[in-house]
């Protein structure tokens, strides 16, 4: 019985050993259970907050985009000039040197390129473009085009409109030569007395003013006596001898040719005879005629009227007027002779006179039309040489001064045939000088009188 209670007991301590092994593994099931619950909580979690997460990352990136590219989208272009730094600077004049060109980059990707000998100036710089003014020589222009484009090429009185293209565009102030050749695109060309015109790819424009522009001539003005011009050489150029009353020399006032009695003297004292004494009549005409015969031809040269009537009847100066040959009346004559044609000639003449000294580049071509003026005060021709004079002036950088005679034009000839390119380049100088006042009240004016005449762009530019 006692082996029986043995075997019992041991097998309640197997039972027991089995059961305890039992708890541990499901304890250790329990705590691997636990233990997986948490490393798995991480993944389910974000699920739920996975778009809100989203949808801020993306407006944070829009808020710092919008923040960067605000200040550039506000900004005006900026340019850089060859070797130089990148630059804002309005209304500087950019110039190439004679034997290589330069070029202007633009912050938008356009570019100008001067030609050797070229001058630009920057006018204006804007957002969505530039306004730039060829003063010399050509320059290639290539815009990049743009949702919105605004580019302004001026040239003289010539105004290019360029929304996205590549042309060349040349200038000369002298003559007033405008030169204009598209390679790429379409631009819109506004000139004087002429429509606003559309140049293609391949289209090609040419236009000089000069001689086209300059004025009729009136009816010559007689010459003046002989007498009158052997006077005139010796008067200074301070003073108009065209004001002066005309005087004519009358034949009695010149003194008296050599009488016979004097060739009577060299004669032999004789008696008359019979015969001589009955036809006495006779023998003292014969004499005296031929004593008058015999001296004439010598004395021919001494007399003042036919010398007065031959020495100026065609001088040098003249004859080159009379053949149109200006050029060579500047050229090939004297200081003395071109000084007499200028204050003899009539006022055509001297108009014509002018523009080949500016063709020339003759400093005299401003004496000139200055002489016109006061030769010939309160007549056409004068008042087309303040329009000349005004015209130099403002090519050569003058500005203001240009003004002053634009206005005198517009005053004296307010329907004169240069009346609407006048008021025109008035409102430019003022503009150039930045005398915003006056730019103002003569784009005002301008437009009341010609709203779609060529420099209606800049003067509405201006008024705004």
């Amino acid at each position: 019985m006692s082996k029986r209670l043995e075997e019992l007991g041991a097998e309640v301590a197997r039972i027991q050993d089995e059961a305890l092994a039992d708890d541990r593994r499901r304890a250790a099931i329990r705590r691997q259970l636990v233990s997986d619950a948490t490393d798995a909580s991480p993944i389910v979690r974000p699920a739920r907050w996975a778009p809100a997460l989203a949808w801020a990352g993306a407006m944070a990136a829009i808020a710092l985009a919008f923040v960067a590219l605000w200040p550039r989208a506000t900004a005006p272009l900026a340019y850089r000039v060859e070797g130089e730094a990148e630059s804002r600077r309005i209304d500087r004049s950019v110039a190439a040197t004679v034997d290589r060109p330069m070029s202007i980059a633009f912050t938008d990707g356009s570019e100008v390129r001067l030609a050797p000998s070229a001058r630009a100036r920057v006018r204006q710089l804007r957002v969505d473009g530039a306004t730039l003014r060829l003063e010399r020589g050509e320059a290639t222009v290539s815009v990049r085009h743009r949702t919105v484009t605004r580019w302004l090429v001026e040239a003289g009185p010539f105004v290019v409109r360029v929304t996205g293209t590549s042309f060349r565009v040349g200038w000369r102030p002298e003559p007033e030569t405008f030169d204009l050749e598209v390679f790429e695109g379409e631009v819109r060309v506004a000139g004087p007395d002429a429509p606003e015109r559309v140049l293609r790819s391949g289209d090609q424009m040419h236009r000089t003013l000069a001689p086209a522009t300059l004025p009729e001539p009136p009816p010559p003005i007689e010459d003046p006596a002989p007498a009158l011009r052997e006077r005139n050489e010796s008067v200074t150029p301070s003073r108009a001898p065209t004001y002066e009353p005309p005087v004519r020399a009358s034949p009695r006032t010149s003194p008296p040719r050599p009488s016979a009695p004097p060739l009577e003297l060299r004669l032999p004292p004789k008696e008359p005879s019979a015969e001589a004494k009955s036809e006495p009549a006779q023998d003292e005409a014969a004499p005296k005629a031929t004593q008058r015969e015999e001296p004439e031809p010598p004395a021919e040269p001494a007399s003042s009227d036919a010398a007065t009537e031959a020495a100026p009847t065609q001088p040098a100066w003249q004859a080159l007027l009379d053949e149109g040959k200006h050029r060579e009346l500047l050229t090939e004559l004297g200081s003395d002779q071109v000084e007499q044609a200028i204050w003899r000639a009539g006022p055509n003449d001297l108009i014509d006179l002018g523009a080949a000294a500016r063709e020339l580049g003759d400093p005299r071509a401003s004496y000139i039309y200055s002489v016109v003026r006061s030769r010939f005060a309160a007549t056409d021709a004068a008042a087309d040489a303040a329009f000349l004079l005004g015209r130099m002036q403002f090519h050569s950088g003058a500005y203001r001064a240009s003004a002053t005679w634009f206005e005198t034009y517009v005053r004296e000839q307010p329907r004169g045939r240069f009346a609407r390119e006048a008021a025109g380049r008035l409102v430019e100088a003022y503009h150039q000088v930045e005398d915003q006042d006056r730019a103002r009240e003569a784009a005002r004016q301008y437009l009341s009188r010609y709203p779609n005449g060529p420099h209606a762009t800049l003067a509405t530019t201006v008024l705004e």
